[in-house]
């Protein structure tokens, strides 16, 4: 395809996007300022048609980001009416300067992007011409407007064309990000953790959890809580009382069968071929010695995954199966016709005939039908439930009248009831306020609750008595991180007067030629930005989540450009560069259009569009 091509396609694109997702049910045939123009940028204007659908497309894009307040002050507070202006003014300056320099394109080609354009296409794949016009109607375009749009955005996407042409990233600047990124280090470290500390920790004294506990009175204090009183009715809580005959779990118990009485299976693999004699000579070689199965899959560009058919049974396999299950040992047997040819199958595992009696079933099958009775009992109480909260009853009405099961929880994130495993109750419990009415909600699993908010509980300090195996915990916790640090302390201190690293038994580990992008395991990933700020032969101490690593760098080297992933970063920034600089250059270039044409605003015009569109 054509760069022209490609650029055509992407225009006719933005233009249906901005036609169907930014006007949807927004047309603005009807707009009382007509052919008013709101600005002129030289010879240019921007009318009050072009000024609305802007600001609706905008306005749309803030209301799928979560926006809750759409008011004209709301959106001036984050200047996007000036946004929207500015764009429409450097689109008129562009189309000013387009017109100056007589650039355009004829109405074939504006036909083509309308015609090929998916967004008009009937169910024929072809262009429908009712629904071009229909569209248009309804969004409040002319079929003379629109094509004039497309044609005009034409003539820029060439004039954009020519200011990026021939950008290129310096040369220089992607050198040193290469060289950067790809820059090699070799180092070794040694973690410090609790299996390095030989003596155990000493008991805090009072004095000790005092002072920790003052010191961190944020670790210890609640957060803003609801008290929350509910009634709630699942499936689980009647179950029990569900009447069940032995003949419907029976019914079940023969549904499931499948489950319950399993035939004899075998782990197997399949590789195929493209012929019996490709076949039957991998075959002889395995036999041989020659080579082994795995390496025969990983040389047909496979891995033991690709030819893996997990569980089988006889029946699966199909001509194989009597071979396979012939086998009373792992082994591979083949070739025989497949679907995909002829191919060997190698046995791994036999998994011997299951059966699961009525008897050894029951439990599980009467407690999966009663819950599913039980749910249905459920939906069955729902419009009595919503009845009686509607006639005044309370949450601890219903819980008496209905058998539903009164509770409360102060409710935050971290609360650990039962209830609040719902995400239902959750959501709810996020949004409830003390105006709220109690309501019936449902539950993923097809039970019920209501809820009420008692009150709101301000952060509260915890008394330390109630939390003192959690201070306790935390002084230990900080005790052996000191005592840790005291120890790397110490072994760095023993590298300055010639000690070798993991004197005294300790683990080391090593990395040789890492980059920025390697992954180092074991909770040590913190090391990659302070190995890369020393000089070879020196050391640091670097925080681990569990303890102190202590780690040398031994040598820096160069960036290895036949490293696959040196070329790829290399490729992406000078795309990168190249598009980022091409952009910017066209800004700038759209914005001195701008100045050079000058641009005057109608502010009567302006406020019309707003009147129409927040009133």
């Amino acid at each position: 395809m054509s760069k022209s091509k490609k650029a055509s396609n992407i225009l006719v694109y933005i233009l249906m996007a901005m036609l169907i997702a930014g006007l949807g049910g927004f047309g603005i045939s009807n707009f009382s300022g007509g052919g008013t123009t709101v600005a002129t940028v030289g010879e240019e204007e921007i009318t009050a048609e072009e000024y609305y659908r802007a600001m609706v497309q905008a306005v749309r894009v803030q209301e799928a980001s979560g926006a809750t307040d759409l008011s004209f002050a709301a959106l001036e507070a984050q200047q996007i009416p000036a946004q929207v202006r500015g764009q429409l003014a450097a689109t008129a300056a562009l189309n000013n300067e387009t017109g100056r320099l007589g650039l355009s394109v004829d109405d074939n080609e504006v036909a083509r992007m309308i015609t090929q354009s998916s967004s008009f296409q009937g169910v024929d794949g072809t262009f429908d011409r009712e629904a071009y016009e229909y569209m248009l109607d309804q969004n409040g375009w002319t079929v003379t407007s629109f094509e004039e749009t497309v044609r005009d955005e034409s003539a820029r996407n060439i004039l954009q064309a020519s200011v990026a042409a021939g950008v290129s990233a310096p040369d220089a600047l992607v050198d040193t990000l290469t060289e950067w990124f790809g820059e090699q280090r070799s180092f070794r470290w040694v973690k410090f953790d609790s299996t390095a500390l030989t003596d155990a920790l000493p008991e805090p004294t009072d004095a000790d959890l005092t002072a920790l506990y003052e010191a961190d009175e944020d670790a210890f204090t609640l957060p803003t809580m609801k008290r929350i009183t509910y009634a709630l009715l699942t499936p689980d809580m009647l179950v029990d009382s569900v009447d069940l005959d032995e003949q419907a779990l029976r019914d079940l118990y023969a549904e499931r069968a499948d489950q319950y009485v399993m035939p004899e299976r075998r782990l197997v693999e399949r590789l195929a071929f493209g012929t019996p004699e490709e076949a039957t000579a991998a075959r002889t070689s395995i036999e041989a010695g020659d080579i082994d199965f795995p390496t025969l899959v990983q040389d047909r560009g496979l891995t033991l995954d690709d030819v893996d058919l997990g569980e089988v049974s006889q029946d699966d396999l199909e001509q194989a199966g009597d071979a396979v299950f012939g086998l009373t040992e792992p082994g591979i047997v083949g070739p025989y016709p497949t679907n995909l040819g002829p191919a060997l199958f190698r046995m791994n595992g036999i998994l011997s005939a299951s059966e699961t009696t009525f008897e050894e079933a029951e439990p599980e099958l009467r407690g999966e039908l009663g819950r599913e009775r039980a749910r249905r009992m459920i939906e069955d109480l729902i419009a009595d439930m919503d009845d009686r909260l509607a006639g005044g009853a309370t949450v601890e009405d219903l819980a008496s009248e209905t058998g539903m099961q009164l509770g409360s929880v102060d409710y935050w994130s971290g609360a650990e009831a039962d209830i609040v495993g719902y995400e239902a109750f959750r959501s709810s419990a996020d949004a409830l306020t003390e105006d709220d009415f109690p309501e019936v909600i449902g539950l993923d699993d097809g039970g019920v609750f209501v809820m009420r908010l008692e009150e709101t509980l301000e952060p509260r300090l915890q008394p330390l008595e109630d939390v003192r195996a959690q201070v306790i915990a935390a002084w230990k916790a900080a005790r052996s991180l000191e005592l840790l640090k005291g120890m790397a302390e110490d072994a760095r201190a023993q590298l300055d007067v010639g000690s070798s690293l993991g004197a005294g038994g300790m683990i080391v580990q090593e990395a040789n030629n890492a980059t920025r992008s390697t992954f180092l395991q074991d909770g040590v990933g913190a090391l990659g930005e302070t190995v890369f700020g020393l000089e070879p032969g020196a050391s640091a101490l670097v925080d681990a989540p569990d303890g102190v690593v202590l780690v040398v760098l031994d040598s820096v080297a160069p960036a290895n450009p036949a490293d696959p992933q040196i070329a790829l970063f290399r490729q992406a920034m000078t795309q990168q560069m190249a598009q980022g600089i091409a952009s910017d250059l066209f800004i700038y270039y759209a914005q001195q259009l701008t100045a050079t044409a000058g641009i005057t605003f109608n502010d009567a015009a302006l406020n019309a569009v707003h009147t129409q569109l927040f009133r």
